[in-house]
């Protein structure tokens, strides 16, 4: 994306504990975008927003889904790569999946497929594979 000196994305705001609406599948249709030049942080003041983020979680068996304007960090979460979400795990059913983005206003909308979603179809086909060795021996 390119960026231009008073020019700001715009991303979806919203908490699905708060909204149900905010949940996958994502219901943007009655919900407006926010301007992320809006949105200020008192610890940065002078911190202007330039990607979208939305944040999957599973706490205590229940998924929350939140969606912002993100001040810090890179697309893909380091990678650039908007299809690649950052995943991280804890104790007793606690999932994180952060996704960042700028590649237009909004694109913290749709559903990421981030590296097990790419992976899970790869892993598939290699115990296919060598099931079929293994078979054949």
């Amino acid at each position: 994306m390119i960026s231009f000196p008073g020019a700001a994305i715009k991303c979806w705001e919203c908490k699905s504990h708060a909204d149900p609406r905010c949940a996958d599948p994502f219901d943007n249709t009655s919900l407006p975008i926010s301007e992320c030049a809006a949105r200020k942080l008192p610890h940065y003041p002078n911190l202007q927003a330039t990607m979208c983020r939305k944040t999957r979680q599973k706490v205590y068996g229940n998924w929350r889904f939140i969606r912002s304007c993100a001040f810090l960090g890179t697309p893909g979460e380091g990678t650039y790569d908007e299809n690649y979400c950052l995943m991280r795990t804890g104790t007793y059913d606690v999932f994180v999946e952060t996704c960042t983005c700028n590649s237009k206003d909004g694109c913290n909308a749709a559903p990421q497929h981030g590296a097990t979603g790419l992976l899970c179809p790869l892993l598939a086909l290699l115990a296919v594979a060598w099931a079929g060795g293994v078979l054949l021996k």
